[in-house]
């Protein structure tokens, strides 16, 4: 429970930073005349839109991507290593040494097809939200879900694209978790799951 909560919490604070970001983003990828980066891209999002504009519209498709991310990702990878450890000890003569790389690996796989399958529905709503940015009706959030589930062809429409999203995030997800477990055994804690 503890992780879960560390998890949420960490997801959620992550989207209080990115939310702005991510608008910024967004505006300069759909108007390339908006400005040559984050650096002078977001002071003039706040400068024009408002300190609290890319919140209004960014926070809630950006918290249901990245507390079920996050979530799907910490947590799974310490119960996919600790499943795997004790499959593989149990199995097996090799010693737990020998076998952490792989656990990792394998862990950190499985944690990434979780946080996927978990975030992407928010990663949807998240690039309806802003492709949809100019929409002068403000609907809101509630609107963007049903438009994204009547026009994209039901509950699958939250699903689309997940193949791309899948070899993208899986890589990094993966390497960051390796790399995360590696340092923490590098700093004498112990690999998770062990």
């Amino acid at each position: 429970e503890a992780y879960l909560a560390s998890a949420v919490c960490a997801g959620a604070l992550a989207s209080i930073i990115l939310c702005p970001m991510e608008e910024t983003r967004i505006r300069l990828v759909t108007d390339p005349t908006f400005g040559n980066g984050l650096l002078d891209g977001l002071p003039k999002l706040l400068r024009e839109e408002g300190v609290l504009s890319p919140f209004k519209r960014g926070m809630p498709p950006m918290l249901i991507k990245q507390i079920p991310y996050t979530m799907g990702k910490q947590v799974s990878f310490d119960l996919f290593a600790g499943m795997l450890y004790s499959v593989l000890i149990g199995l097996s003569f090799i010693p737990q040494k020998e076998i952490a790389l792989e656990v990792e690996v394998g862990a950190a796989f499985l944690a990434s097809i979780v946080a996927c399958l978990a975030s992407h529905p928010g990663d949807v709503l998240l690039t309806a939200t802003y492709k949809n940015s100019d929409d002068s009706n403000g609907a809101g959030f509630g609107a963007t879900i049903k438009k994204v589930y009547d026009e994209g062809g039901g509950f699958s429409a939250f699903f689309q694209g997940l193949n791309a999203r899948f070899l993208h995030v899986a890589c990094i997800i993966t390497l960051q978790l390796v790399l995360y477990d590696q340092l923490k055994q590098v700093l004498g804690l112990p690999a998770s799951g062990s």
